[in-house]
């Protein structure tokens, strides 16, 4: 096993050589370019482009679907060891239980459990980093040794909100860290994602229903009132036609939008456009919000507005199941020939195109957003929080300590005017 120095001094001596290849290589750096220009980055400085390049080569796809450090690993094999551990690397909050000389044991917000992070710059250089401290960091992992690859941003001990709603943004960006070196947990999800399929077609006697926007809010709370008493009720309400079909691009809100928190459990129904969105249920992964499924199956039959754009995302999301894509194959007969003159391929098979799109679902260990949300205590936290807020807003003097948890005064908190 090599030593702690020896590993840092590997995982350096890799991102550099990923990055001259991310340079040198003709389709990786027109592809970045295009990244740039779809994501309207503009780069002005030395450390934003370092910033940049490497959420690009850690955290991206190219635009034909294939994640770039996949890309990356099948044209050179130098160090496959530390590709494959930079591909299982995870963002996540951490709060800091202790400082050591060279390193932090903390708890791992997302999937509570305890582990030694050891950055990769000398400790003198993070002492804004405090005991009972948030950590917003990236980590890496190599043999057993959690090592931080980035930091983020330094939450306060007092702001434990904002370290909760970053931890949440972080799950629903990858929810596998949720279960994050935590088995219970991850045998926990298995179960729920078995029970949410089983009550589903129980519920709606088919494992999708499709409604719009406007009505999938309720519809979801219609399936959790019946998965949690079991009591069949009319919904025929809740089924509305989009007027169109047609792919929109909707933007997606952050963690410092004031509607995130309704974002994370729906909240489609404060978009002003209307679209079809779909509940899809998956034995293996759990519910599924798909907003343009029956769009997308359209793609096949007409040409609709953002054809190529919609099969784009359905094929390259990972918040696409590979169970959606299988079905659209088994309904169309000119599933490759759409697929293949949409976005100019030549896939022949089922087994192709998720190896080169949906790689992370070839592991089975993957679980819907709204699964890993529903199965999380941080995301029940945080909804009593707001709750609390909600409820007791109007009556706290503003001298009194916030609802919100932050440790700070109603007056400097949420009552600040």
């Amino acid at each position: 096993m090599p030593s702690v120095v020896d590993s840092l001094n590997l995982i350096s001596q890799t991102m550099e050589n990923i990055l001259d290849f991310v340079a040198k290589d003709e389709a990786l750096s027109e592809d970045f370019r295009q990244y740039l220009e779809l994501n309207n980055i503009e780069i002005e400085t030395e450390r934003e482009f370092n910033n940049v390049i490497i959420q690009y080569m850690l955290d991206m796809k190219m635009q034909n679907g294939l994640r770039v450090l996949e890309y990356y690993r099948r044209n050179n094999h130098t160090y496959d060891e530390i590709i494959s551990a930079l591909q299982d690397s995870i963002c996540s909050v951490f709060k800091v239980e202790k400082i050591l000389s060279n390193a932090y044991e903390s708890t791992c917000l997302t999937s509570n459990k305890q582990m030694t992070l050891i950055p990769m710059v000398k400790m003198n250089h993070l002492k804004q980093i405090g005991k009972f401290d948030y950590i917003s960091a990236r980590i890496i992992e190599l043999d057993n040794v959690q090592y931080i690859l980035e930091i983020y941003d330094v939450i306060s001990e007092f702001d434990v909100y904002k370290a909760t709603i970053e931890a949440i943004r972080y799950m629903l960006q990858n929810p596998k860290i949720a279960y994050y070196k935590n088995e219970e947990k991850r045998v926990e999800l298995e179960k729920s994602a078995l029970n949410f399929y089983e009550k589903f077609k129980e519920c709606f006697n088919s494992e999708f229903i499709v409604t719009t926007n406007k009505k999938i809010d309720e519809l979801i709370s219609f399936f959790n009132n019946y998965r949690l008493d079991g009591v069949k009720k009319d919904y025929s309400n809740l089924i509305q036609k989009a007027p169109k079909l047609e792919y929109l691009k909707i933007e997606e809100l952050n963690c410092s939008d004031s509607t995130f928190m309704q974002t994370a459990v729906g909240g489609f129904s404060t978009h002003k456009e209307i679209y079809d969105v779909a509940l899809w249920t998956d034995k293996k992964r759990g519910l599924y919000i798909i907003p343009f499924f029956e769009t997308f199956m359209e793609c096949f039959k007409n040409d609709v507005e953002g054809k190529t754009d919609c099969i784009k995302e359905f094929l390259t999301s990972d918040k696409i199941p590979p169970s959606v894509i299988k079905y659209a194959l088994e309904k169309n007969k000119n599933f490759f020939d759409t697929i293949n003159n949409t976005l100019s391929t030549n896939f022949t098979n089922l087994e192709e195109i998720l190896f080169n799109t949906k790689a992370v679902y070839i592991d089975s260990g993957v679980y819907s957003p709204v699964t890993v949300l529903f199965n999380s205590d941080l995301f029940s936290t945080i909804l009593h929080i707001e709750e609390t807020e909600n409820e007791s807003k109007n009556d706290i003097k503003r001298n009194e300590p916030c609802p919100c948890g932050s440790g700070l005064k109603y007056k400097k908190c949420c009552g600040k005017i």
